[in-house]
């Protein structure tokens, strides 16, 4: 009788040990699920195009509309050093190896990571050493979209740490175990701020704010390519959609190096990005061969407390003067300069994102 009564109770623990959920940490930046001696958090989340980087320093944004997660690793027991490898790798179509996302029905969205010779911008590809005197690596992950995902989204990353040796070598541990968060949908499905466009109305981005002044729909002024002769003015053939924009610094200690968003030329090309609210893109309108367009930014301009801001003309195919309302975006693409007088890439999180309402070029 006895047996049979410990057997019972033990099919009731297994029992309840199977309808036991597993433990899931909520997303929040500073909110750390914690395996072994470190931490992992996810800071923000974003259902969208990503930014890139491409081959000889080109910038830009990818194809398809990806979701994106920004993830931070600390260490919390600074008594070991820990080596934490790169969770995603580009170039490659097996994306994220064994990451798993999941929706509250039990779909499974694919980690991607083949975005052909173009790389994620922000995504770490190296190994990081985590000590005492280097407690934190961030990393990005990426996702197929999860624009049709139901509910919340359940994103597991097995850990893949090792710990030092007293012999100054790396090993895994036995059992590191896996970081299982809980992604609230409205952390990713909520809209991206937007600033209403208008002169003063601002967006900034770490030490860059950034106004939308004035939006027509007409010609152009140019200068045309006359070697030998002297420069004259003209108006361009085509009617196109013109965006005057204002950039100036937020912060005057700050010295920044900003180049065009929008290059004329068969090699030129368009950061900024105009589409309507139904998601129809109108691109940018570069065709005037070698001809010189007033008010265009031409090259790279330093902006400083001495030079503290600049006005840049964009301009797109006319037809997006047929939307009722539009939305200018583009990312933070800038550097900025360091103390010792070099140069690096901003790594400020974001974009500007303007909404341009009818009233601005119907008038």
């Amino acid at each position: 009788m006895r047996a049979i009564v410990a057997s019972v109770i033990l099919l009731s623990l297994i029992g309840c040990n199977r309808l036991r959920p597993v433990p899931l940490t909520e997303a929040a930046a500073g909110n750390y699920d914690v395996r072994g001696p470190i931490g992992l958090s996810i800071e923000s989340v974003r259902n969208g195009k990503v930014r890139m980087s491409g081959m000889m320093g080109r910038m830009g944004e990818s194809k398809e509309v990806v979701f994106t997660i920004q993830t931070r690793f600390k260490l919390l027991d600074t008594s070991v050093p820990v080596k934490q490898f790169a969770l995603q790798r580009d170039g490659t179509m097996l994306g994220g190896g064994s990451l798993k996302l999941k929706d509250e029905t039990g779909r499974e969205f694919k980690a991607v990571g083949g975005f052909g010779f173009d790389a994620v911008k922000g995504r770490r590809s190296d190994t990081a050493i985590l000590t005492a005197e280097n407690l934190e690596a961030t990393d990005q992950l990426t996702f197929e979209s999860v624009a049709d995902a139901q509910g919340d989204l359940i994103l597991e990353v097995p850990a893949n740490y090792q710990l030092q040796q007293p012999d100054g070598t790396f090993l895994q541990p036995k059992e590191p175990g896996t970081f299982r968060f809980r992604i609230p949908q409205e952390m990713w499905s909520a809209l991206p701020p937007t600033t209403e466009a208008g002169r003063d109305s601002w967006a900034t981005i770490g030490p860059v704010s950034v106004a939308v002044e004035s939006v027509r729909v007409g010609k152009v002024m140019l200068v045309p390519w006359k070697p030998g002769e002297k420069p004259t003015t003209a108006e361009s053939k085509s009617e196109v959609f013109a965006i005057t924009i204002r950039v100036k610094l937020a912060d005057l200690k700050a010295h920044i190096k900003k180049p065009p968003y929008i290059v004329d030329g068969s090699f030129g090309g368009s950061q900024a990005k105009l589409h309507n609210a139904q998601g129809e893109n109108f691109p940018a309108f570069t065709d005037f061969q070698w001809d010189r367009v007033i008010g265009r930014q031409n090259g790279d301009v330093e902006l400083s407390a001495k030079q503290p801001e600049l006005v840049e003309l964009l301009t797109f195919d006319a037809k997006a003067a047929t939307s009722e309302e539009l939305f200018l975006t583009f990312w933070p693409y800038w550097q900025e300069r360091n103390a010792d007088g070099t140069w690096s890439d901003a790594k400020h999180e974001g974009e500007f994102r303007f909404r341009i309402p009818k009233v601005m070029w119907a008038k």
